[in-house]
This record gives structure tokens, sequence and C-alpha cells, in this order.
């Protein structure tokens, strides 16, 4: 981005309404409350509930599969979980799951030394002082004594799989023209990710020598030799992953988006007392493929995606700070748990869901448009998740290191829900669209988590090859359009006989795009 880029967006955002901006006459329905019905239906069932006792989330007896029945209810139970494990201190971050000079995985049948050994706590490169995970996998929580203070987190770049290359030829952005661009993008462009796992989830990559392409490559072999000499019969991967990728039902996984201090002032973001945002103290700058884009110093947590594997196609949610700007923009904001709605709502009606801003465009026929980048209001926390959030203690206590969070810093209240997904689209075919005004900043309107994971994949030599998260077409202000709906078989196997692998489906985790070959000591 930039200097005339940036100079352009703090204008756009220095210019934005306050909340409660005047929208078009909403007494009756238009044509974008009858396209957002569809986004609007009430994922959960009427008896969903939960409660802590003895310090665990407890969920009704008579809800036999929560992550289906409740999923919005199943997300707020992953986020108590997620922020009680202290996500941020305790497990993996990308890079400390694929290192960048990776060892071979120690086995019996390989002698060659040094090596990686799952088992171990004193692997090779565990000493080093800036990257403990140089050569081997690194689970921070397995190396932190109780009660210490983990080291400060070295920034990462936004994920390879949502980066572009920016024409230097292009005419830059101007003031006026930005008005029609997604504001959420500016933000989007603004920050750097951080992308944790689980224990579960790390432990099954380093065990399954998944922490490189080489061991990738071999279970794409393994996959395409199956495919072509056992069929029917699949391959029972008796021992771990050797023909498919399928990791355990307790594996979690959270993609974090924060902003430095310094630039979220520039553009216009607050940190209201009455909202505050999670802070952290990052370590180091980071650059994507234009410029800077992510100093050192603190940080303020604008939101986060969560996957769990309690379904075989994950559960998928997206958190965002309450005072985004964009939050619901284009597709409203879906909670049937956490928070009512803001909106005034018929007698009678739901109120899970919050609208999108829309305006006239005042033409001599109007009609309703979205009038995006401005902030929405929250209603009332709901009876069922305030009781949940007090009795963990999530929340419930002002912030003491802004360097660190804690799982009782206040500022945990300041997030909301976006929504839930758990399948590719609803039962009358319509396509489910779940999106993150920050993480898919320009591409909301088409953007399925669910969908775009289902993608993630490695080609023959371990690595992605054949498909990414955009589709070759563009919405109408030029942005790539991610992929929805259903996948297509042909993404992955070509229609030849006997069927031919293309590209091995990771089990919806694109983390393996950051796999390198194997290095030897030596080299």
């Amino acid at each position: 981005m930039t200097k005339k880029t940036i100079a352009a967006s703090v204008l756009l955002i220095g210019l934005a309404p306050a909340a409660g901006h005047a929208e078009t006459d909403q007494s009756a329905p238009n044509a974008i409350d009858y396209a957002m019905y569809f986004n609007a239906d009430v994922r959960d069932a009427p008896n969903c509930a939960m409660s802590v006792v003895n310090g665990a989330v407890i969920i009704d007896p008579a809800i036999r599969n929560p992550a289906m029945t409740c999923p919005d209810m199943f997300s707020w139970k992953l986020f108590t979980e997620v922020v009680s494990q202290e996500f941020w201190k305790n497990w993996a971050a990308d890079e400390q799951t694929w290192p960048s000079q990776p060892y071979a995985k120690c086995s019996p049948s390989n002698d060659t030394k040094p090596c990686c050994d799952p088992t171990s706590h004193d692997n090779p490169g565990y000493d080093h002082a800036e990257n403990p995970a140089i050569h081997c996998p690194y689970f921070p929580g397995d190396h932190r004594a109780a009660g210490t203070t983990p080291p400060l987190p070295v920034a990462q770049p936004l994920s390879k799989a949502h980066s572009t290359h920016f024409d230097g030829n292009l005419r830059p952005v101007t003031p006026q023209d930005i008005n029609a661009i997604d504001p959420g993008r500016i933000i989007r462009q603004s920050m750097a990710e951080f992308v944790f796992r689980n224990k579960p989830m790390f432990d099954y990559i380093f065990e399954n020598d998944l922490y490189n392409a080489d061991g990738l490559a071999k279970v794409f072999a393994e996959n395409a030799k199956v495919m072509s000499s056992n069929a029917p019969f699949h391959s029972a991967n008796a021992g771990g992953a050797s023909a498919r990728i399928d990791f355990p039902v307790d594996a979690v996984m959270i993609k974090s988006n924060w902003i430095s201090r310094a630039r979220a002032e520039e553009i216009g973001i607050k940190n209201n007392p009455d909202n505050p945002f999670i802070t952290m103290e990052v370590k180091s700058a980071v650059t994507d493929n234009n410029a800077q884009i992510f100093e050192p110093g603190e940080h303020w947590l604008l939101s986060f995606h969560v996957s769990s594997k309690d379904i075989p196609n994950w559960v998928w949610l997206t958190f965002e700070h309450v005072d985004n700007f964009g939050r619901c923009d284009y597709t409203g904001c879906n909670d049937s748990y956490g928070f009512a709605s803001p909106d005034t709502v018929q007698e009678g009606a739901a109120d899970n869901f919050t609208r999108p801003h829309v305006m006239s465009d005042d033409l001599p026929i109007a009609s309703p448009i979205f009038d995006p980048g401005l902030l929405y209001a929250s209603g009332p926390i709901r009876p069922g998740l305030e009781g949940v959030l007090d009795g963990l203690d999530i929340g419930t206590s002002e912030a003491v290191d802004p360097a660190m969070p804690s799982a009782a810093d206040a500022a945990w209240r300041s997030y909301r829900l976006k929504g839930s997904q758990v399948d590719f689209v609803q039962s009358t075919g319509h396509r489910i669209l779940l999106g993150n005004s920050v993480t898919e900043g320009g591409f909301m309107m088409s953007s399925s988590c669910m969908t775009c994971h289902a993608r993630a994949h490695v080609g023959a030599d371990g690595k992605p090859s054949v498909l990414g998260v955009f589709e070759n077409t563009v919405d109408s202000i030029g942005y790539g359009e991610s992929s929805n709906g259903i996948p297509n078989p042909a993404w992955f196997i070509s229609s030849q006989q006997p069927p031919a692998l293309q590209a091995l489906q990771t089990d919806f985790v694109w983390g393996f795009f950051f796999a390198n070959d194997v290095v030897k000591a030596d080299d």
C-alpha cells in the first residue's frame, strides 16, 4: 500500500459517519432484505443450552450433536475453550509447525542424523534463540514452564493464499476512487495474520511426517497408487496418514488478524474503553509482497477464525471486534446464541440477524444499495452466554499487561460472532456464505470458509499446484472471487479410466502451503 493509498484510506474512514447513520426506509422489505433472508436463517435449535459446572462447559444432554444442531452455541463454546487455553501463548503458529529448514523425521528405517523425533523435547534447533522451530516442529506449550511469560511472538505476513502482487504500472487510487472499494479491504491490507494449531493437530502433523514437503509427497504417491491399484478399496490408514490426511476429531486451528496500534490510529480505528481491544506486543516487522505492513510494538486483535474437526468437514466460525468498520456489511451478521440483534424486528421474528447498512442510490428510479464501512451497534448479550463467560472467568477483569493478553481480560467481551458454517449449502440448495470483514475484505460476497478450505491440497511434489483460494473471476470492483457452494470433483481427480489423482485434498488445511523440502545438516 503506497503512502498515497494510505492517505486515501485515512480520508475515507475519517469521513465515515458514526454508527446510527440514517438508512433507507426499512418499514417494508426491499430487494436487499429479500436477498438477506437466505443469510439470516436461524441455525440453532430452540433447546440449545449450555452451562458451567465445576469449571467445565456442559451441554444439555438432549443435544446429541451440538456442532450440527447448535452451531452458534457450539461456536461460543469453542470461543471459551481457545481463550481459556490461551492459544496465543501455548499453541503452535504456522512457522513452528512447518520448519523453514526441516530435518527428516526419525524412524527405525532412517538412520540419518540429525533428525526430528516427535517424542523428544530436545530436538535439533530447539535451543535456537530466535527460531526454535528452524529444523523440527516446536509446540510452545510443551516448553514453557507454568507461570512464565512466553517470548514475544514473531509476526508473519499475510497467508500466501490470500496475498496478491501489485502492478506498479496501474494508476494509483484516489480519494474519489476509494469510495467504490470495500472499506474492509483497507483494514485487511494493513494487518497481518497469526495462524495457531492446538496440540492434537500439531501432533498429527509431526507424528505422520507431514511437516515437510517430502512427507506430503509420499502421501500423495500412496493415495494415487491405492486409487489405481486397490479400487474400490481405500487405504485403512492403520499406521497414520499413509494414503490420506485425516485430522483427529479434537483438532482445532485459529487464524487471527492483528494490526499495529500506530497503523490502526492512522486509519481511524480507536481503542474505545467501552469496547477495548485485546492487545499484544509483537516483536518483529513483516513485509508483504509490496511493502512493510507490520511494525514491531503493540498490536490489536481485530478478528479471528476458529475451525474444529468436530464434524468431518470441520466447523467454521468467525469472530470480529464489535467496533470493526463494516463488520456486518454485504452478508449481515448471524448469531442465534450469544448476542441479540440490535435491529428492530417485527413481533414474533427471530432476533439472530443484524442486517447490513443500506442507502438509496438516489436515481430517478431509485434502488437500495449497500452503505459500507460504518460501525454496527451490538445487541445485548444473552443470559446463557453471559453465565458461561462468568463461570469460566473470561472477560471479567481489566487487562494487566498490554504486551500479553490473559483469558480474564475484559476485552474478550468486545468480540462478536459473525456467523458459523457446518455445510456447503442449505437444505434448499442456497449457497452458505461466511466471511470476515477483515480476513475476507474485498471478497465477502463470495466467501465460504468451507468451500475455500475444501480446495486446500498438495500436488505430487508435496506442494500446492493446481488450486488457489480465488477463481479466475472478479467482482464488480475487480477483486478476485473465491469458491463457494459444493466442491467440484474435477478439482482433485481426472475423469479418465483409471482415474488419476491431480491434487491430494489436505483435510481443509491450507497451512501445508508452508511445507518445505527436507534438508540435511550439511546442506
